[in-house]
């Protein structure tokens, strides 16, 4: 389960790339594996799709997806 906050220091953005870079480190989610499509994991975590987008191009651009 994925928690977010906003009163800690960090957006969202930020704080959704982190658990996943962590997931992926821990092996708990492999690098091939697929990530939930943008709209639905916003639609779950109740926050924009862009904010998802920009998580999901943070990963992508440092390689862990």
């Amino acid at each position: 389960m994925i928690y977010l906050r906003d009163d800690i220091g960090k957006t969202l953005y930020e704080q959704l790339y982190e658990i996943i870079r962590n997931d992926i480190l821990q092996g708990q989610l492999r690098k091939d594996q697929s990530l939930r499509p943008i709209r639905t994991l916003a639609k779950e975590l109740d926050i924009s799709n862009n904010t998802v987008s920009r998580a999901y191009q943070m990963l992508l651009s440092e390689g862990y997806i």
